[in-house]
């Protein structure tokens, strides 16, 4: 999954997107004190970063 894709799936759950100065940052509303990053690479994220990623947003 790129980090487009990610993005992408992370918004339409409700989660908000910042641009930062290296990554972006995902915040939810109801979910306070939890921020993601989400990097700015072209590619696929590997996987244990992916599957980090889903858990901590609850995603997975």
């Amino acid at each position: 999954m790129t980090a487009k894709e990610l993005k992408r799936k992370l918004i339409t759950a409700g989660w908000t997107i910042t641009e930062g100065s290296r990554h972006e940052l995902a915040t939810h509303p109801n979910k306070p004190g939890v921020q993601v990053a989400i990097h700015r690479h072209a590619g696929d994220i590997p996987n244990r970063t992916l599957n980090k990623l889903l858990k901590a947003t609850g995603l997975k």
